[in-house]
């Protein structure tokens, strides 16, 4: 393009044959992979097909394409590429349409033509170099994939797909899937009769279903194009975007593609979604200060904005996230052996920490110890954090405050020589009298029950192994809260002896999912047998409760005598 044209906005509406004729693609190292699966790939064959018959002569709309232009040269040929940042999905999916179709059909003019949408033979005596469609510079596995079983004729058939179906590599999986799905849907003879059928859908499919294109030089006026944009397919993350500016940083494309591949195999590993907010404790690490804007913003304003900056873009910004999330594989997700000296307590305190914990504000710290002072004291650390971070929620600080002394934690760590000196600090104070005080009054009901209640699961679970808890679990009444007058409850225990019991510690108990709660109000024995027995199996201090032959209030108290002993302990 001239750089008269720099800063303009190109828009049309464009056909499926005009799409993979006129253009040619890349798909940026910052994209997303290729993710579209069974459910995505026959709902738009079908959606098209439905059309063809329908609606032969109208137009079926696939949704827009974001694109940014820019002029590429191979084998010293210059022609105009388009960056894909919205619509490669569905841009991919007819890619692997189209070789399909070119294996299926028998019209010789047919093969030639989707041949010529797929790829461009080199023919030397014109200059024209040979080019595939569309480019990933995700990864060069995809671009090996395309030369292997795209570009030959009868490659989308070729038993050795099935290999690809298990790859770990996420675009390859789902591409391999993805073309033995549209064989799967051809081969449907309620989707395809015959000859007649499927000839009638690839004529409406390159004749009558389109895009609307929308084009720019500037790579920002892309993004902001896409935000505005795009309501359908599979949207840019914040991680996605923080990826191609780091990446822009790089000299290098050996390093480019190293770095992109490593990104997305952690996003792969982790998923969108948990990536982000690992991104987000990264960013935590570095702020030290509650988030106020978008993970994009708080990376470009308080992070490489900052004066001096707190990191620096490109090589310096991927190897504080790998650095990082090996602390994170290590210290969270246990994907390395711990040492003896930290072994399952450590595992089980994690545990804990991560279920019953309302945020994860505390998690941050473990990581910015780890990558300093790796397992050192680190069982020490989050024994801290635990009390410190649950003593603030039970005696209601607010999410701000919590955050706030995390992040002292933080900056302690930050300034500290030896584990020492973190843990010499007083960022770990809070008022213990007035958590006991807390813990000794009604709790039920409070967010905080099920996590004290978790607390002590471990607190009588011996570590030699790791604490396995119900994926389900509630917080239960051991004296029910309306027992019938014809039963035991009744009689053992007065009603202001039941109003000042039946929400405290001693009278309740996790068990694992629900079954009948009307064998709640059962008296104290036949409701160990049918309603505890086969929900405590795994939950060591509610097992406990099966222990006792009776349950009146002297039971009562002494149990949450007991309980509340051992928090204090603990605490």
């Amino acid at each position: 393009m001239s750089a008269g044209k720099k800063g303009q906005i190109d828009s049309a509406k464009v056909l499926v044959s005009e799409v993979f004729m006129n253009f040619w693609f890349s798909i940026p190292a910052y994209q997303r992979p290729y993710v579209w699966g069974k459910d995505e790939i026959s709902e738009l064959i079908d959606d098209i097909n439905y059309a063809s018959e329908h609606n032969s002569e109208g137009q079926y709309f696939l949704g827009s394409m974001v694109l940014r232009k820019a002029a590429t040269t191979v084998d010293g040929v210059s022609f105009e590429e388009c960056e894909v940042l919205d619509g490669q999905q569905r841009l991919s999916t007819l890619y692997l349409l189209l070789a399909s179709i070119r294996d299926r059909v028998n019209d010789k003019k047919l093969k030639a033509a989707c041949r010529g949408m797929l790829y461009q033979d080199e023919i030397e005596w014109m200059n024209i170099p040979g080019r595939t469609r569309i480019v990933y510079r995700i990864r060069d596995d995809v671009d090996n994939f395309i030369e292997s079983f795209i570009k030959p004729d009868g490659g989308t058939q070729s038993p050795d797909l099935m290999e690809f179906e298990k790859s770990k590599i996420l675009s390859l999986a789902n591409m391999a899937h993805g073309l033995r799905t549209i064989q799967e849907c051809f081969d449907d003879k309620k989707r395809f009769s015959d000859g007649e059928a499927l000839g009638r859908f690839v004529k409406y499919l390159l004749n009558n279903v389109l895009f609307i294109y929308v084009a720019t030089e500037d790579l920002d006026d892309a993004f902001r194009l896409f935000t505005i944009l795009n309501h359908r397919g599979i949207p840019l993350s914040n991680s996605d975007i923080l990826k191609a500016r780091n990446l822009g940083e790089l000299n290098s494309p050996k390093e480019s593609d190293k770095w992109a591949n490593y990104w997305e195999e952690i996003e792969g590993e982790l998923g969108r979604d948990e990536f982000d907010r690992f991104l987000s404790l990264v960013r935590t690490i570095y702020v030290k200060d509650k988030a106020r804007e978008s993970l994009l913003k708080e990376f470009d304003e308080r992070i490489y904005s900052a004066k001096p900056p707190l990191l620096t873009k490109g090589l310096a910004t991927f190897e504080a996230v790998k650095a990082y999330k090996i602390a994170y594989d290590d210290s969270i997700l246990f994907n390395s052996s711990l040492s003896a000296s930290l072994g399952n307590e450590y595992r089980n305190y994690i545990i804990v920490m991560r279920r019953g914990l309302p945020a994860t504000d505390w998690i941050p710290p473990i990581l910015a110890w780890y990558h300093k002072f790796k397992l050192k004291g680190l069982l020490n650390l989050a024994k801290r954090l635990d009390n410190k971070f649950s003593a603030d929620w039970i005696m209601q600080l607010t999410p701000t405050q919590r955050i706030q002394n995390m992040n002292d934690v933080l900056k302690a760590i930050e300034k500290a020589k030896t584990p020492d000196d973190v843990m010499s600090a007083s960022v770990f104070t809070y008022d213990r009298n007035q958590l006991i005080t807390l813990l000794d009054g009604p709790i039920y009901g409070r967010r905080f029950a099920k996590y004290v209640l978790l607390r002590l699961e471990r607190l009588y679970f011996g570590h030699s192994s790791v604490l396995n808890l119900p994926d389900e679990i509630s917080v239960e009444h051991i004296l029910p809260q309306n027992p019938a007058a014809n039963r035991l409850w009744s009689t053992d225990f007065t009603q202001e002896q039941r109003d000042f019991w039946l929400h405290r510690l001693g009278n309740l108990l996790l068990l694992s999912p629900r079954k009948n709660t009307s064998l709640g109000n059962l008296d104290f024995a036949e409701k160990k047998q049918r309603y505890f027995k086969d929900r405590v199996e795994t939950l060591p201090n509610s097992v406990r409760v099966m222990e006792l032959q009776s349950f009146g209030p002297p039971k009562l108290e002494a149990r949450h005598c007991e309980l509340l002993q051992k928090l204090r302990d603990s605490y």
